[in-house]
Formats: C-alpha cells, sequence, structure tokens
C-alpha cells in the first residue's frame, strides 16, 4: 500500500533529519521524497493501512509535520488509473458549454463555424477561469505540481486564471483573433507537455483544469482536452 504525504520539509538538510526515522521504521517497506513539488511530498510503502498514522508519528518525532494526501492499496492501483465517473464535473462542464454554444447558434438563426467555434472556445476558457478564480492560492499550488513552467514562475500560476479570463473575453467578443488563438496554442501547447509528463510518471496528481474545487485525477482526458483546444485554436487561423 502507498501513501502519499504532503509535508512541511524545505531542502535536504530536514530530508536528512527525517531519513533515520523514516529508515528505521519496520512497518515502511520503502520511501521516496519529491522537494521540487511544491507540497514537498513523501511517498511511503506501507505493510498495512494500519500504519499510516505511524508515519506522521515519526515526522513528528523529527520535528517537521505532515498530512496524508492520498492512499493507493494494492489491489487499485490498476483501477485507479482511469475511472469515468471521476471526471463527470468535468465532462458535465463541458455539456454546458456545448449545449451554451449550440442555443446561442440557434438563437442567431443561422449556424456558422467559424462564430461557434468562438463562442464555444469564449465559454470555455470563462467558465474554466471562474472555477480557478474561486481560490487562485490553491490552484496555483496544484498547477505548480505538473505545469513545466509554473514549477518555475509561481506568478505565471497566480496569472494563468486571469489569461483564460481574457482570452475567454477575446473569443467572445471575436476581437484580435490571431492573438487569441497565437496565445491558446502557446498556453495549452506548454500545458499539455506537463500532462503528458504527469501522465507517463503515473503520479497521484490532482488536475487543477477546474481549480480545486472538484478533485480530478491527472489522466489522458485532461491530454484530450488541451489538445482539443489547441486543434481548434490552430484551425481557426488557418481559416
Amino acid at each position: 500500500m502507498e501513501v502519499v504525504y504532503q509535508s512541511n520539509l524545505r531542502c535536504g538538510n530536514c530530508l536528512s533529519k527525517l531519513k533515520p526515522y523514516l529508515d528505521a521504521e519496520p512497518t515502511i517497506k520503502q520511501w521516496s521524497s519529491d522537494l521540487a513539488d511544491p507540497r514537498k511530498l513523501v511517498r511511503v510503502q506501507l505493510s498495512s493501512i494500519a500504519e499510516k498514522t505511524r508515519v506522521l508519528d515519526l515526522f513528528h518525532q523529527a520535528g517537521f509535520s505532515a498530512q496524508e494526501l492520498v492512499t493507493v492499496k494494492p489491489d487499485e492501483k490498476e483501477t485507479s488509473k482511469f475511472k469515468l465517473s471521476s471526471y463527470r464535473p468535468l465532462l458535465l462542464v463541458v455539456a454546458y458549454i456545448l449545449g451554451v454554444t449550440l442555443f446561442t447558434e440557434f438563437a442567431i438563426g443561422q449556424f456558422e463555424w467559424t462564430r461557434a467555434m468562438n463562442h464555444f472556445m469564449g465559454f470555455f476558457f470563462l467558465g474554466f477561469a471562474f472555477f480557478k478564480l474561486l481560490n487562485v492560492t490553491a490552484f496555483a499550488e496544484a498547477f505548480q505540481t505538473y505545469d513545466v513552467v509554473a514549477k518555475r514562475w509561481h506568478g505565471y500560476a497566480l496569472a494563468y486564471p486571469f489569461v483564460e479570463l481574457g482570452l475567454g473575453i477575446l473569443y467572445l467578443s471575436q476581437s484580435f483573433p490571431l492573438l487569441a488563438n497565437g496565445v491558446t496554442i502557446a498556453v495549452m501547447g506548454i500545458g499539455l507537455v506537463g500532462v503528458i509528463a504527469a501522465v507517463r510518471n503515473r503520479k497521484p496528481i490532482q488536475c487543477a483544469c477546474l481549480g480545486t474545487v472538484f478533485n480530478l485525477p491527472m489522466s489522458v482526458v485532461t491530454i484530450v482536452e488541451n489538445s482539443v483546444m489547441i486543434a481548434m485554436a490552430g484551425g481557426m487561423l488557418l481559416m
């Protein structure tokens, strides 16, 4: 059984203080750390679920604190890779955006692909920005766990919801199409790199596409989401 803990470790020196306690604990099969992650993760392989609190005691004895982030039991590792039900909030939001887009085109009286794509992408960015803006700080912390730019620049993570908000306004107003589509390709492309890396590493990372309101796991669904937006923006540049 693997348990992932979020800690207040700060550096390698802190880790060296904790190491003897974890190494000497017989119930711990193996452990690893990821101090590059803003949450300072420590992954521990335990012999039984009852020992989870024992790890917290070891952190305390070493002079640090931690909290359990996620637990993956051996029989759940395969089934937890992908569950469509886990993405119900995301699918509902996308369906809602698609419905509003179709309704808008119906209200206009004539379906036009370019305008419909502008509406869809505008509603998409406004909707996704809304969930991120509910707690920008929490979103930024989650975003930094996988985005290649946000890991190195905290300001980018904090600004990201506002970038999406601006893109939504540009698409709905159909202003500066080259700028809107160019920024979309760049931003979503950068995000796609981090998402692919996270999925390939199979780390238990929360997808922050809807902020931290919903606990969405990172998977191929996020890859598809980013890829579709890049393809749509690229297609609109060619129109």
